[in-house]
């Protein structure tokens, strides 16, 4: 085993202990867990360094004084590590008086560790030259040692059988790696009594260090918040410890011992004090690094609220919302995945509206599904780490979507929504405030999923006065052509009764047949091409279907649409359309139904007016832009819309017609609709002289 390993574990059981002690009471030094934690791992750091310094000791007197002070530590870790457990397991008020007890008889102890009574002398046993023989007060000590550590632990176990989640984690990790950590260091106590048993597990007491450091990081022991993988600063730094401790060793022996002449004992003392001083600012070095590299920092909740708020709340498409949200909750809390359900339109199952990190994204579930009967039950956030267990059935549910927590996004206590999240790429479980936080946010969503759907509702009834306007065209353009091709079918029919066709030639009869049939073609192909502008126009959609795309046969097709309204107002239209626009990517349908709003809003604008027909007209210019995009104006001769309100008419809700005539949904569709197809709106008006609209495509570049 040699020499250098049992001076060496103390140190490295002194380093970690420090580093470890400080930095929990640093992260809320007013937690009393915190702060019985700190205790005990300034104890256990106090021993450990003096452990170290006794075994580099040559003389018997130095040894007994290292031994006895080393001592002073031991003495309190058994007390500071029940009084640890107590403020972890939450029993702070119930086991007061026995922590007070303890600590005094640690303090009866204390007065006798510098006398005989405690250790008697030191003296050579195995390999060492200077161990220490107990005295009579120590066997005492031990005892106390042992009890309080073995009590300690049933209250721990006691406390882990009743809690489930993260908190039955946190206490897992501190019982299991405290229980090594003092085995291991109980190694040193056989020798005392010439027992011949090397203390070769010493060097286990990091391994509460260890456990304490994973509870933190990977389950908030105490609540502290680390946003960075386990790994990584803690090899990085272990790494630096070992290297920093090499260094400083050859500077302080070689250097100064061998040179200078400076005693080995202050040499060893010097190397402790670089390490001890550069440990933070390596600690802190690598957090940065990895924090700016690997993980980002910590959100701030109340930053993330105000950024939702403003991207989703003021949001009226339900797709828009749902990407957003995922978006924004995956790079703030860096998740590997997240989703959100909503119910499909028969509204018999919650499907998938966006995600991130799935797999199958068609993923759906009934509305009786386990899952969502639980959230309609709770009304809350339900976690797989939490400290209420779930059922087994949920559990499944929630693996479907690689979920590990799941908020029901709520209206009138109506599921009307799922907010699935999984895991952190943390590796951390989610805390009481990432819980809260998501609570506010699934409200918010909850409103802005609402003002969505009801939006919908409302361009659906927009969509059907767009039928109903067709509708009237259909009746005219079809009526007519229908009407004519049925009286020649009615004459034809007449004539045969009549016995006319017997008195005529047979090849004049086949030859009104075929005419007629020719005629009745041409009838059903126009009724076809109508009744196919009907289904265009009928038809829902979920998305834009971007496709190239000729502006003048959109702007034509609505044209036809509003044929039969235009002229049953006497409005004329006037087209300036530039031959050869650049084709654009747009959905088809989205833009009959932008071009469709804006000229029937021109047509009620002109008629509102009162114009008379010779100065009722609509013009529409299009022209290619530089960068091959394309304008198209709309310019009315209508009323024109007052200044003050110019600002505010491409918003939801917002109309300058009177009570009754208009949903103030017309312009705010046309600039969603312009906004899913790459194009922008802008619009010039003179109230008395009219309006113009003026829209932006990007172009697709010729040839």
């Amino acid at each position: 085993m040699g020499f250098y390993y049992f001076p060496y574990s103390g140190l490295a059981n002194a380093l970690t202990s420090t580093i470890l002690g400080i930095f929990v009471l640093s992260r809320n030094y007013k937690s009393p867990t915190n702060r019985s934690f700190f205790y005990f791992a300034f104890s256990v750091a106090f021993w450990s360094y003096c452990y170290f310094l006794w075994q580099i000791s040559k003389s018997p007197i130095n040894a007994l004084f290292w031994c006895r002070t080393l001592m002073a530590g031991a003495i309190f870790i058994p007390s500071a590590f029940l009084h640890f457990c107590i403020n972890l397991i939450g029993e702070r008020k119930k086991y007061l008086k026995i922590v007070i007890f303890w600590y005094a008889i640690s303090f009866l102890f204390l007065l006798s560790d510098f006398t005989p009574l405690f250790v008697r002398d030191v003296r050579p046993r195995m390999i060492f030259s200077n161990w220490p023989t107990a005295g009579v007060a120590f066997a005492p000590f031990l005892m106390m040692f042992i009890g309080l550590t073995l009590y300690a632990h049933v209250l721990l176990y006691r406390a882990y059988s009743g809690l489930s989640g993260h908190k039955r984690n946190q206490i897992k990790y501190v019982f299991l790696g405290t229980a090594i950590g003092f085995i291991g260091g109980s190694t040193n106590y056989p020798l005392w009594y010439d027992i011949n048993i090397l203390p070769v597990g010493n060097i286990l007491v990091s391994l509460y260090v260890a456990a304490a450091a994973y509870a933190i990081i990977r389950h908030q022991l105490m609540d502290i918040e680390v946003i960075i993988k386990k790994t990584l600063v803690f090899a990085g730094l272990s790494a630096s410890v070992v290297g920093i401790f090499v260094v400083a060793m050859f500077l302080t022996q070689d250097i100064l011992g061998n040179i200078i002449g400076i005693p080995k004992v202050w040499a060893y003392v010097l190397s402790a004090m670089i390490i001890a001083a550069l440990i933070d600012p390596i600690r802190s070095f690598l957090i940065n690094v990895t924090d700016k590299y690997l993980f980002q920092k910590r959100y701030n909740p109340a930053e993330l609220i105000r950024i939702f708020s403003k991207s989703v709340l003021t949001e009226l498409d339900l797709s828009k919302i749902a990407k957003s949200t995922v978006e924004k909750l995956v790079e703030a809390l860096k998740l590997t995945s997240c989703a959100i359900l909503v119910p499909d339109r028969e509204a018999d199952r919650f499907v998938i509206r966006e995600c991130y990190g799935l797999d199958n994204k068609k993923m759906s579930y009934k509305k009786d599904t386990h899952l969502l009967s639980y959230l309609s039950k709770v009304n809350s956030a339900i976690s797989k780490d939490g400290e209420k267990p779930l059922p087994k059935q949920v559990i499944n549910d929630m693996d479907l979507i690689n979920a590990n927590v799941c908020l029901g996004i709520m209206l009138h206590k109506e599921l009307i929504g799922v907010l699935s999240l999984g895991r952190k790429k943390s590796d951390q479980e989610y805390t009481k405030a990432d819980i809260d936080t998501l609570l506010l946010l699934s409200d918010a969503l909850g409103v802005a999923i609402t003002n969505a759907i009801a939006f919908e509702d409302v361009r659906r009834k927009e969509k059907l006065a767009t039928i109903g306007t067709l509708a009237a065209g259909i009746k005219h353009d079809i009526g007519t052509p229908l009407n004519k091709a049925s009286s020649a079918v009615q004459r034809f029919l007449i004539a045969r009764e009549e016995g006319d066709h017997k008195k005529a030639p047979l090849e004049e009869v086949i030859s009104e047949a075929y005419d007629l049939l020719s005629r009745c073609q041409m009838t059903f192909e126009k009724v076809s091409a109508i009744s196919a502008k009907f289904a265009d126009f009928a038809r829902p959609k979920r998305k834009a279907e971007l496709e190239s795309l000729n502006i003048t046969t959109s702007i034509d097709d609505t044209l036809g649409v509003l044929e039969h309204e235009l002229q049953a107002k006497n409005i004329s239209i006037k087209k300036n359309i530039q031959k050869d626009l650049p084709f654009v990517m747009a959905d088809k349908d989205y833009m009959q139904q932008i071009f469709f709003n804006i000229i029937r809003n021109a047509a009620q604008a002109i008629q509102e007016a009162g114009r008379d027909k010779a100065e009722s007209i609509i013009t529409i210019n299009a022209r290619e832009l530089p960068e091959h995009n394309v304008s198209v104006e709309i310019v009315d001769t209508g009323v024109g819309i007052p200044e003050d309100s110019i600002s505010k008419i491409f918003e939801a809700y917002y109309t300058t017609k009177p009570e009754g005539r208009g949903t103030g949904l017309g312009l705010a569709i046309v600039k969603e609709l312009l906004e899913r197809n790459n194009g922008k709106i802008a619009v010039k008006s003179k109230v008395g002289e009219g309006t113009t609209f003026i829209l932006e495509f990007a172009g697709i570049k010729h040839g």
